[in-house]
Order: structure tokens, then C-alpha cells, then sequence
């Protein structure tokens, strides 16, 4: 029988909403003989599109109605799921689009069923990836699987031979990536079955009281597909683990710290869902690992396809399920795909700034980044536009307008090659403007006040100066330039220690003789200094004492 459903929605639109479809599994062989008719059943198809559901317990006749997007029946199998639902978002991973696939429901439901299946009638997982495979024979596709379990709150890769736990980072975009999981390829479903199986044999699982083979973590198997080193898009297929009443399962020790994880993570995609429907500004992925990972398949740009699982024989266990799963259904993803490209308006920064200082006030500031950015200040070589004109004839005053930017006073001081005329200048040494862009020095001062020139160059270095002339001219016009040469001081240095015979013996007390000689000057010095304070303090006692 042909299962209610309206169809997928296409790729093209922008808003994704999160399609939630609803799979009543069949009765176990023990339950069929206590059941009478499955609490679940379907009240008509909307012509705009979605199914109306209604849950009935038998036993109390309260009844429940929910709008989901499609319904398949018990008798219905697990390949209409995927021809109807899955395959329809398998072409957007090859136009950059991921997609993700999760079932979800309680223990019990049929969760494992429909997403792994068995060898005769295969799940969602090996059908996607035979579809995957095919659509890659051909053409330069490459097809590379993961598969992981999130467990007790902590995530290991089923692909590895030892239990390897794997680090849950989140990257810039802030969706969840697993540092040190391996993506192996395939080429085939041979090689895929062969992983797939080796993975599965891994996966936790325990006895319960409701289930002989339950699942104790979270499972998700990863087909990435790429080309030429580039990956498009990726499907991840999930089974998630199914909420469990401790009551009826007696679960204890390990198996109800497991429960309580389980519990404790569907708690949370429950708020996730919650605060997704309210719009609110704050949504907790951050309460579970789960929640971390659905992150991009709820409220993100991925395509989701939700399968609520419901067992027919549990009312109050269905009803959950379904009142998430109509949630769910209000929760818009923002799929693309074109990727962002480099916004191409170019911003005012000196604008911005200008902005800035002006709301602090700052006009200091503000004036002094006019004087930077002007187009005068532009042209200006950086040697002129740095140095004050001077507001007085002594040359300190220059000095002071000039040490902004010390390393330029040397150069002032003892460039040699370019000179200022000094016929008009007074032998106080007032100073004069100079229009010209090129290097500048102080004007030069006659032999009589070399003592003066000397002094003041000391003065104004801003380290110590160790400069002899070298040559020294005196022109009939009284000018005398001085050229300085730098000389690297001289160390007095131990004989001993230059000397290549010395042996390390000799070294050792020439070293501490100089030592010693140091020690004896300090001491002979510190001996005057008391004498000559014991001198001074014995005088103002005897003078206090006569007075």
C-alpha cells in the first residue's frame, strides 16, 4: 500500500524547513497475540501538502492529532522511505549542499532497522550509499565513509581497530568538527559492506529488559563526497539511541549510567527544538554532544530529513515522539550552494576612525591624524615634515622642536655632506629656516669655540659620543666644518687572557687579580668617602657644643 506522503520539497529554495516523516513498524511476534490494533493511525492527506496523524490509546480512549509532512504505514517498507524521502536530497551533496538523515523514537522503535536493515532487506544506509557509488561510477567523484558513536558523552571512531577517542572541536562557523577521525575511501559496495560491517560489530550495544540488542550510543556514518581534491557535500546518516523508562527496562550499574546519557542528550535535542520554534535568540546546542552535531541540520544550512520511529503497541512512548517530531516541522534550515565571496564595498577606515575619535572627544588626536593624512604631509619628505619650525633664535629651542624624533638629531649634527651658508649668520648661532628638502646641519662655529661646539655635541647625543676629526678645514669666510669619523672604543683587556699559551690556570688569576683590584679601589674609595663624613659630622658637633 502506497504511503501518504507530500512531496520533497526542491533544492532551489533558500528555506529548508527540517522534513519529519512517521514509520510505524510492524508487531513483534510477541506482541501480536495482546494487540489489538497499533495506537497510530492516518486521518487524511492535506491537498497543500501533509498528513494528519492520530494516536489513540486503547485503554484510556485519549486521543492526540498531529500535521506532519508524510506517514508510512506498517506494511510499508524501508526502500519507499528512501525512494520517497532520502533519495530526493541525495543530488544536493554533489552541488555543495550536505544533507543529514536521522531516525529518532524510544527503545524499541525500529530505529536500527530502518537505517541499517538486514541482508535481504537493506536500510537507509546501505541503499544511500549504493546510490552515492553510482552516481560517482564515471565521472572524477571520489566517495570517503567515517563512521563514529557518540557514547556516555564522548565520541570514538568504529573504523579504528582500538577504541580511539576522537576530539570534538568547533571550528569557525561554529558546527562541530572531530579531530583525528579517519575518512577511508571506497569504490565500491563491496568495500563499503566490508567497513560498514566491521564498524557495526563495534558499535556498544547491550541487553535490556525491552530489547535483546540495544543500542548504547549514538551512531553516525559519513559519506563525503569530493572531486579533485575538493569536497561538494556531505550525507550523514544517524541512529541515534532511543529514550529509555528505567522502570520497564531495570536497567542498572553500567546500563543506567548509559540510559541516563541517552535520556540526557534527547533532553536536550528536545530544548534545541523548543528554542528553535520560539525564535529565541540563545539556542543550547552546547548541552550535549548530540545537540553539537545536529547543529547544522537543525536551524543550519543543511537538508534534514527526520524519521520518527513509533512503536504501535506504546501509546504514551508514541505520543512523545510524535509531539517532538510536529515541532520539528516549524524549524527552517538556510541551505546554498554558492559560497560566500569577499564583500567587494571598500571601507573608509580613516573615515571610521575619524568617527571614533570624535564620539571620545578626542580632538588632539583628530588633529594630528589631519596633519598625517593631508596631502601636503604626504608630499613632504619625512626628514622636514617631522621637525617644528623654530620659535626662537637660541639653539636648544631647536633642539627641543626636533627631538620627536631623536635618531634624526645625529644626523643634523654630524652629516657631512650637505652645509648651510653661514655668511648672514651671528656668531651667537641664531638659527635659520631652511627651505630646502635636503639633508640640514647646524651652522659651523669658528676654531675660538670648538670647546663650545664640542660640548654642546655631547649634550645633544643621545648615547656617547666617540668622535675625532678627521679632517679639518678653515676657509677664508671663517666657516669651519668639522667631519667626524666613529671610532670603536678602546677596552683595557688582561694580557694574560689574549696571550693563545695562556693556560685556563693562568686565565683563571689573571681574572680574579682584576677582580681583586676592583675590590681593593671600591674599598680605598669607601674608606675616603667614611673619613671624610666622619670629618664633617665630628666638626658640626664641636661647633653645636661651643655654641
Amino acid at each position: 500500500m502506497a504511503a501518504a506522503s507530500t512531496p520533497a520539497r526542491s533544492s532551489a529554495h533558500l528555506s529548508q524547513p527540517v522534513r519529519v516523516v512517521l514509520r510505524v513498524r510492524p508487531f513483534l511476534s510477541s506482541e501480536a497475540a495482546s494487540a489489538t490494533a497499533p495506537c497510530v493511525s492516518l486521518l487524511g492527506c492535506h491537498p497543500g501538502g501533509g498528513v494528519t496523524v492520530q494516536l489513540k490509546d486503547q485503554h484510556t480512549s485519549r486521543s492526540e492529532q498531529y500535521k506532519l509532512d508524510a506517514f508510512f504505514r506498517q506494511e510499508d517498507s524501508v526502500s519507499q522511505i528512501f525512494d520517497q524521502e532520502v533519495r530526493a536530497v541525495i543530488p544536493s551533496i554533489f552541488e555543495g549542499i550536505n544533507a543529514t538523515v536521522f531516525a529518532y523514537g524510544a527503545t524499541g522503535s525500529g530505529k536500527t532497522y530502518t537505517m541499517q536493515g538486514t541482508e535481504d532487506f537493506p536500510g537507509l544506509i546501505p541503499l544511500a550509499a549504493s546510490t552515492i557509488l553510482a552516481l560517482c561510477t564515471g565521472t572524477w567523484c571520489s566517495v570517503e565513509i567515517s563512521y563514529y558513536e557518540v557514547y556516555m558523552e564522548r565520541c570514538y571512531d568504529l573504523l579504528e581497530p582500538k577504541a580511539k577517542e576522537i576530539m570534538a572541536l568547533d571550528d569557525k562557523d561554529g558546527n562541530m568538527q572531530l579531530k583525528g577521525l579517519s575518512w577511508v575511501p571506497v569504490r565500491s559496495m563491496e568495500e563499503f559492506q566490508e567497513l560498514y560491517s566491521i564498524g557495526v560489530q563495534r558499535r556498544k550495544v547491550a541487553h535490556t529488559g525491552l530489547n535483546d540488542v540495544s543500542s548504547r550510543s549514538h551512531a553516525v556514518l559519513s559519506l563525503r563526497v569530493s572531486s579533485t581534491d575538493v569536497v561538494k557535500g556531505k550525507l550523514n546518516l544517524i541512529d541515534l539511541a532511543g529514550s529509555e523508562d528505567n522502570k520497564r527496562t531495570l536497567n542498572e550499574g553500567i546500563r543506567l549510567q548509559e540510559s541516563s546519557k541517552i535520556n540526557q542528550s534527547l533532553f536536550a535535542l528536545s530544548n534545541v527544538i523548543s528554542a528553535l520554534n520560539k525564535n529565541e535568540h540563545r539556542i543550547p546546542y552546547r548541552q550535549s554532544k548530540l545537540t553539537r552535531l545536529l547543529r547544522d541540520s537543525l536551524g543550519g544550512g543543511c537538508r534534514t530529513v527526520m524519521i520518527a520511529c513509533l512503536n504501535p503497541a506504546e501509546y504514551q512512548e508514541s505520543a512523545n515522539t510524535v509531539s517532538l517530531a510536529a515541532r520539528s516541522c516549524h524549524i527552517e534550515n538556510f541551505t546554498s550552494s554558492s559560497k560566500q565571496e569577499t564583500p567587494k564595498l571598500k571601507i573608509d577606515m580613516e573615515a571610521k576612525l575619524r568617527a571614533w575619535l570624535e564620539s571620545k572627544g578626542k580632538t588632539k588626536s583628530i588633529q594630528r591624524m589631519d596633519g598625517l593624512f593631508s596631502p601636503i604631509a604626504s608630499k613632504t619628505p619625512l626628514s622636514v615634515s617631522h621637525m617644528k619650525q623654530p620659535t626662537s633664535s637660541r639653539i636648544p629651542c631647536r633642539v627641543k622642536a626636533m627631538d620627536q624624533d631623536g635618531g634624526k638629531i645625529k644626523k643634523i649634527l654630524f652629516d657631512p655632506v650637505v652645509h648651510v651658508p653661514t655668511e648672514n649668520i651671528p656668531r651667537e648661532h641664531r638659527q635659520t629656516e631652511v627651505n630646502t628638502p635636503k639633508k640640514v646641519v647646524l651652522p659651523s662655529v669658528t676654531p675660538c669655540n670648538e670647546k663650545h661646539e664640542a660640548s654642546l655635541r655631547k649634550a645633544l647625543s643621545p648615547i656617547s659620543s666617540n668622535m675625532v676629526p678627521v679632517e679639518q678645514q678653515i676657509p677664508d669666510n671663517g666657516n669651519c666644518p668639522v667631519l667626524l669619523e666613529p671610532q670603536t672604543p678602546i677596552e683595557k683587556r688582561n694580557i694574560v687572557e689574549e696571550t693563545p699559551g695562556a693556560t685556563p690556570l693562568e686565565r683563571f688569576n689573571a681574572l680574579g687579580s682584576n677582580l681583586k683590584g676592583r675590590a681593593t679601589a671600591a674599598e680605598r674609595n669607601w674608606r675616603e668617602e667614611s673619613r671624610i663624613y666622619s670629618g664633617i659630622t665630628g666638626g658640626l658637633t664641636k661647633t653645636i657644643q661651643n655654641s
